[in-house]
């Protein structure tokens, strides 16, 4: 079990998986929710997103692979020529007209019907709602969305965020297995088979691969979440439920200043609008 300075040490490096965490849900929030816009693919291809992605992979392929991929983007297309194309692909992927060509709901891989408000829909609806959470433009689209679904995410990394740095370990623990389970229940079974759908597409400019990039950085993030959870609920037992003085990285540290510069990227991705999104928008029940 960490000690109190094992525990400080070991809270520094989960801070940054859980800041790019973070950072990557929103992203893919923004990224499938909306007509991609000049100001989206910059921060797609950003530097930034870059080395999110590098610090969050690891040692695994496919997530260092998305790495090299928006590498190459950024350096080998023109943005105006790749914007243009990117909207033509999106369009065909998620608005239509006509039948699209891989459903980006969860609901029609697990019952195998075409209909979009399904049962499940309604159930993830529920969950978002126990959270204090409800679509801005309700019935407007499924739910179950694939761009919701990575908003809601996104909403719920931040709040293990703040649970950390607050030192906050009990409510930490529960954060994060709330959201294993929402993973395991409601990515995981599902992402692999639109991935392996949008790979059909007769394009592959962006969204097949970023499709391809969310269902790998889904799988490794319910081992993050396993891992992260036994780890706060290993401090509760040896340190008790709250640290005193906070986790993560001290003030005026090397650390904190790198967690600024992401933490400065992402307020400036939650600024991001591009058209639609509104529809996949989650807000507060009470507000």
């Amino acid at each position: 079990m960490p000690d109190a300075v094992s525990l400080r040490r070991e809270s520094i490096d989960l801070e940054a998986l859980l800041l790019c965490r973070e950072y990557l849900y929103t992203l893919f929030h923004k990224l499938f929710g909306g007509t991609p816009d000049e100001a989206m693919v910059a921060l797609v291809l950003s530097k930034t997103t870059r080395d999110v992605v590098e610090e969050y992979a690891g040692d695994d392929p496919s997530m260092r692979g998305l790495g090299r991929f928006l590498a190459n983007l950024d350096k080998c297309v023109d943005r105006a020529v790749l914007l243009d194309q990117a909207r033509d692909e999106y369009t065909r992927l998620f608005i239509g007209p006509g039948e699209l060509p891989c459903q980006p709901m969860e609901s029609p891989y697990l019952t195998h019907e075409p209909a979009i408000f399904q049962e499940n829909t309604l159930a993830v609806r529920t969950l978002y709602r126990e959270h204090g959470l409800e679509l801005k433009r309700l019935m407007r689209i499924p739910d179950d969305h694939v761009a919701t679904m990575c908003g809601f995410m996104g909403l719920e990394a931040a709040r293990s965020v703040v649970e950390l740095r607050a030192g906050h370990l009990q409510s930490l623990a529960e954060a994060l297995r709330e959201q294993q389970a929402f993973v395991r229940d409601h990515m995981l079974t599902w992402l692999d088979d639109f991935a392996r759908c949008a790979r059909r597409s007769k394009t592959a400019v962006l969204y097949p691969q970023m499709i391809e990039a969310l269902a790998a950085f889904v799988r490794n993030d319910a081992v993050l979440l396993s891992e992260s959870a036994f780890w706060a609920e290993e401090g509760i037992a040896a340190n008790g439920e709250v640290a005193a003085g906070g986790l993560g990285a001290l003030p005026n540290s090397p650390e904190t200043t790198a967690f600024a510069e992401v933490s400065e990227a992402l307020a400036t991705l939650k600024r991001v609008c591009p058209y639609g999104i509104e529809d996949h928008e989650l807000a507060s029940i009470s507000a």
